[in-house]
């Protein structure tokens, strides 16, 4: 097993596959990451642009929802929805280059016994 795991450590595309995954894993972790401490830095930080008195607020004239589970629902959707992409993106273009390198370093190993 260990010259198959040589092939593909070899080839520039396993290596590409590492970017390009590693940079999306980075992204969406940023995008995440940001997204969970902005109002929690807006509240702390900015107390007098009246951020936490907005997310108080109910979302209507005698209701008890507030504008702060309206913002907490979004990021779930926001979170669901990246996941769903990451996976997707996994599934499809990266599990396929994956298989590709595994083929051709087998292949090439195979060869070299």
């Amino acid at each position: 097993m260990e010259h198959i795991y040589r092939e593909i450590r070899r080839d520039p595309r396993f290596h590409d596959l590492e970017r390009k995954r590693g940079r999306l894993s980075w992204i969406l972790s940023t995008i995440v990451i940001a997204n969970c401490l902005w109002y929690i830095f807006a509240t702390a930080f900015f107390p007098e642009a009246g951020f936490a008195a907005f997310w108080g607020k109910p979302i209507g004239e005698g209701m008890a929802t507030t504008w702060g589970i309206v913002i907490g629902f979004l990021q779930t959707i926001l979170f669901v929805v990246l996941v769903v992409w990451y996976i997707r993106r996994a599934n499809g273009e990266f599990d396929t280059l994956k298989d590709i390198i595994v083929a051709d370093a087998t292949r090439a190993a195979g060869d070299k016994k």
